[in-house]
């Protein structure tokens, strides 16, 4: 049976705070414990502002070329020149928004930065450049306090074809991100050619059903009863390159 458990904290995360230490503290008060080959969904932004990935929009210089985005887009100039600065390319301008390739190779809105739960619109958070090796050190934190744990970094993503968001992993360390049933068989006997199921997604989206996206209050999820395999491929082994992506 999996179970799936909000990380419900009061505080504020600042630059240099030990999420492992949090999420086993803010468990232990709700009466739950943290045990080996659980899984630990943490929120990018909550991520990025234990990092010190956030930035003060009265510390911004906007461009020549952020200014003119801006004025095209509706968009304060300095948000536009973060989301120029944390993007390898613009792939398009739609609805008020820059869709990026951003520096961590994702593709997504306004290069995945964020003004929620930051600090009331004074500053944005940016998602780590390498979520996978963030996601990596944050799982040594975990093994410090004596649990072994897979780690998920999670962050809300719009999907081509699909209304709404849908929460998925931008980084992870400890479970393996596919898992693979090519050559098995269906009830019929059928032999399976393509199927892989993501399953750091799956993760990351059920825990979103707990987490919530807005006021709650919740730095992450904690998943128990998941059978996984361990890796430290990471997120970054099942992005898609241009000669494969299906929309670009």
């Amino acid at each position: 049976m999996i179970r799936i458990f909000g990380i419900k904290y009061d505080g504020f995360i600042k630059k240099g705070d030990n999420l492992a230490k949090i999420t086993i503290e803010s468990l232990r008060r709700t009466g739950v414990e943290v045990e080996n080959r659980d899984v630990v969904t943490l929120t990018h932004v909550a991520v990025s502002k234990a990092m010190g990935y956030t930035i003060r929009l009265s510390d911004v210089k906007p461009t020549p070329l952020a200014i003119a985005l801006a004025d095209r887009l509706h968009k304060p100039p300095e948000e536009v020149e973060i989301i120029l600065r944390e993007s390898r390319e613009i792939v398009r301008l739609s609805g008020g928004r820059i869709i990026t390739r951003n520096r961590g190779g994702l593709i997504c809105a306004n290069s995945g930065i964020d003004f929620s739960n930051v600090d009331g619109g004074l500053s944005m958070a940016f998602q780590p450049r390498n979520s996978d090796r963030i996601a990596r050190k944050i799982r040594r934190q975990f093994l410090d306090e004596n649990v072994d744990v897979g780690v998920i970094i999670t962050d809300s993503f719009e999907r081509p074809f699909r209304t709404g968001q849908v929460n998925m992993a931008i980084g992870c360390s400890g479970v393996a991100p596919i898992k693979d049933l090519r050559g098995k068989t269906d009830l019929f006997g059928y032999v399976l050619r393509f199927k892989r199921m993501a399953i750091v997604d799956e993760l990351a989206a059920a825990s979103e059903l707990v987490t919530g996206s807005s006021s709650e209050g919740f730095i992450g999820a904690l998943i128990k009863g998941y059978q996984y395999e361990f890796s430290d491929e990471g997120v970054k082994s099942i992005l898609r390159n241009r000669k494969t992506d299906l929309f670009l």
